[in-house]
């Protein structure tokens, strides 16, 4: 069930290609009918994983080897994906409506259904490289959506550089979940939690740890990587509301909560956590507090709070785990209807900009309502899910767990966040719809159509009711997500208002009062210079990161690639030395053998002496002729060898090959002088002849460390054995060529016939710079050259013949 889930939604993603022809509102509403399915299957499957159970699957891919596909739903899981799919739902029905009539809407669809799918397939993943194939599925997926308007630059730039902070990031992950793997001695998540004590010692825990947690902070937007977050602000909204609120930047989060009984508990963990996740929280709030851009405040805010769901992971205080849930949940549902919300105002009054809205209130009384209730959730004002969720995290922060210190500096910071959560939810609703008319809008500016509407009254109507009415069946419903990061004990109890008031609540009421007190100062904080220097921000550090890499690339190629041949061969053979020779020479040398030569005959000792003979008379050759003939020699006295060794069809074949190659450089040479022209000095000879020792004594390395390794049985042995059963012929080579490696050689057979047709290509395509065949059967004319006083030179024909220009030329 759960792979079908997966497979079935990535199959289904062209089917959002009808939009394309049918680019109407009731398209949005056929479509959805594929998340809301998933959404009614999780639902199905609740009521098992509330009772502790699990659901897993398993799928055997290349039984062989030991590869196999699962999937697993738990409490975590099941949270991630009834958001991915509700959510999913409410965004593929608001999108038809704030895309209606765009040509690209059915692109638009194909790629939100491939990020669906995605998402699913990450949260669902119980192998971890599977789980990673899902993750860089979600970053393309997402590239393309950001940068579906590619006719502008700025959406250009900002789907690139999503893309570079999320796959490069990605490339961190892998390398780190695979010395996860080898820790754990599996890939398996249950089983790498299973063996959480047996990492936490091994060697391999730091760099694995470090490398995961890059992967997760580019992932999530965490400082320093979170300016690609704003920049990604390009994608239309739907995109934004769907990725940036509930489900992408949310993909590092879930990790860190999937891994958290296998790698939490130690110093390295709970500091890097803390570090980053206080920085990005505070950078975040700050930020968002000086932006005009609606998306802009909303993608700063969603920063802020991704920090804190990182900070929550690192604490390791009781009530954490729960506060990160909780947060989670709130979180989604209160960005996600800000998000379309800002669509809607976008849509009908022409401008994000705060500087030029306002006075909205008499316009779109409905969408102020809901615009007010879910910013006064982000904002963690009673009685609305987004308090309780806050008053959560008061409670992890004041017993965090941390050392004396630092637990008052996360307190304080968590306080901070809370403040500046206030005055910029008070920024979005006040900018937006209070005050007088704004100098930008529309001329016509009236409320969003209902099934615009629908997406952000669904969600706002669940952080209203789950506090007042169903905080019970949503801790039952978030308990076993908590369990899956903090153990099967762990429990979550969710409040409207405490029963005794304690330092969380006063905090909060605190936090809250300092925030509506700095309202009255608005203007004079926007206003402000930026604490931060301006050489500190990522988006010139991206530039110029981004121009000097550029630059790099420009030089290297001008030095590796500046057509000559000899260039090119040295930097070939430079590189293989440079990565092959160390690893050879430190580790691959031990117990080698020097071949033994108590058989050595005659016949091979003379073969043997002469090919480094003629390796030197090729050298040392004054004329081409003689550097082929010596060349050749070479070619004989290998074939020699395989004559000596009963190989005749290799000693044929290479004997072959040596006299086409022969035939083939004199044909080549013939139209070339004689002799060799002197093209490099004595220490440019010098420095080539140390080149090719080095890769002489390289080759030479790899071959003894071949012959000589015991590791492994011998591959001719099982060759020979398996020739005559199951390739049906004696000649070993010969059923190794057609039989075991036949798809080897028919893709050499391939790419040999596709360069023969390209040098056919070029041929036909080069220039005629002789006489065509028409004019051969012409008398020749004679041509007078005269040079005209002007110094320019014209061609004279004979008087007689001058020639008549034809019409129409």
């Amino acid at each position: 069930m759960l792979a079908s889930l997966v497979l079935i939604t990535i199959a289904l993603a062209p089917v959002g290609l009808i939009a394309r022809h049918v680019p109407r509102p009731q398209i949005g509403w056929l479509l959805a009918v594929l998340p809301l399915t998933i959404f009614v299957v999780f639902g199905a499957a609740t009521p098992t994983i509330l009772s502790g159970g699990r659901i897993s699957e398993v799928i055997p891919w290349v039984p062989d080897m030991g590869l196999e596909l699962r999937f697993t739903l738990d409490g975590l899981s099941l949270l991630f994906g009834l958001l991915v799919s509700g959510i999913g739902t409410i965004i593929f029905i608001y999108t038809a409506y704030y895309m209606a009539g765009d040509p690209g809407m059915g692109r638009f669809y194909l790629y939100l259904t491939v990020f669906m799918g995605a998402m699913l397939g990450l949260v669902l993943s119980e192998n971890i490289l599977t789980l990673f194939v899902f993750w860089e599925l979600t970053s393309v997926s997402s590239y393309l959506l950001v940068g579906y308007k590619h006719d502008y630059p700025e959406a250009r730039r900002g789907a690139q550089m999503g893309l570079l902070m999320t796959v490069g990031g990605g490339l961190a992950l892998l390398v780190g979940m695979v010395l996860l793997g080898t820790a754990a001695g599996s890939y398996t998540i249950s089983e790498i939690i299973a063996a959480g004590d047996q990492l936490r010692a091994s060697p391999l825990y730091g760099p694995a740890l470090m490398l995961i947690l890059l992967g997760c902070f580019t992932k999530s937007a965490q400082f320093p990587f979170h300016f690609w977050l704003p920049n990604a602000m390009q994608a239309p909204t739907p995109a934004s509301a769907y990725l940036h609120s509930a489900t992408m930047v949310k993909a590092g989060i879930f990790l860190l909560a999937r891994l958290h009984p296998a790698l939490s508990g130690t110093p390295l963990w709970t500091y890097t956590l803390t570090i980053v996740g206080v920085t990005t929280m505070l950078i975040g709030a700050v930020a968002a507090n000086r932006r005009d851009d609606i998306k802009g405040l909303l993608a700063y805010s969603t920063v802020s709070k991704l920090g804190t769901m990182v900070l929550l992971a690192g604490m390791a205080g009781p009530d954490a785990p729960a506060a990160l849930v909780a947060t989670i949940l709130a979180h989604a549902l209160y960005k996600g209807a800000l998000f379309m919300i800002a669509g809607i105002v976008d849509h009908e009054a022409g401008t994000r900009s705060l500087s030029k809205l306002g006075g909205l209130r008499k316009y779109m009384p409905w969408t102020m309502a809901f615009a007010t209730l879910s910013a006064l959730s982000m904002a963690g004002i009673p009685i609305l899910f987004g308090f309780v969720a806050k008053e959560e995290q008061l409670y992890a922060a004041v017993d965090n767990g941390l050392p004396p210190g630092l637990d008052i500096v996360v307190l304080l910071a968590v306080v901070t966040s809370a403040v500046f959560g206030v005055l910029y939810s008070y920024r979005l609703v006040n900018g937006i719809f209070l005050g007088p008319r704004g100098s930008g809008l529309k001329e016509h500016v009236h409320e969003a159509p209902a099934g615009m509407l629908l997406g952000p009254v669904i969600l706002t109507a669940f952080s209203v009711v789950l506090p007042l009415g169903l905080l019970p069946q949503t801790e039952a419903l978030l308990t076993p997500a908590v369990q899956a990061i903090a153990g099967a004990g762990a429990k979550i109890s969710l409040y409207l208002l405490p029963s005794e008031i304690g330092l969380p609540l006063i905090l909060s009421m605190t936090a809250i009062g300092i925030g509506v007190t700095l309202t009255r100062f608005e203007r004079q904080i926007v206003a402000a210079p930026s604490p931060l220097p301006a050489w500190l921000s990522g988006d010139k550090i991206y530039d110029t990161a981004i121009s000097a890499m550029l630059e790099g690339a420009t030089i290297f190629t001008r030095t590796i690639q500046n057509g000559k041949l000899r260039t090119y061969i040295t930097w070939s053979v430079l590189s293989l030395v440079a990565v092959v020779a160390p690893p050879l020479f430190l580790f691959g040398l031990n117990g080698v053998a020097l071949p033994d030569l108590a058989g050595v005959g005659p016949f091979e000792l003379v073969s043997a002496l002469l090919i480094p003979v003629g390796v030197l008379a090729t050298i040392t050759a004054r004329s081409r002729l003689g550097a082929i003939i010596a060349t050749s020699t070479v070619g004989a006295m290998v074939a020699f060898l395989f004559v000596i060794y009963s190989a005749p069809d290799l000693a044929i074949t290479q004997l072959l090959i040596e006299t086409l190659a022969t035939v083939f450089l004199v044909l080549v040479f013939a139209v070339l002088p004689v002799g060799f022209a002197r093209l490099t000095s004595p220490s440019e000879k010098a420095r080539d002849g140390l080149i090719a020792g080095a890769v002489g004594v390289t080759m030479a390395g790899i071959a003894f460390a071949a012959s000589s390794n015991t590791s492994f049985p011998n591959i001719s042995q099982a060759f020979r054995a398996a020739s005559q059963s199951l390739g049906f012929g004696d000649n070993v080579v010969n059923v190794i060529l057609v039989d075991f490696r036949g798809f080897d050689t028919l893709g050499e057979i391939v790419v040999l016939f596709i360069a023969l047709l390209g040098v056919y290509a070029m041929l036909r395509l080069r220039p005629e710079f002789g006489p065509s065949r028409s004019d051969l059967n012409e008398p020749l004319e004679q041509e007078v050259v005269t040079i005209t006083a002007s110094n320019r030179t014209e061609i004279a024909m004979p008087e007689e013949e001058t020639p008549v220009a034809e019409p129409g030329r």
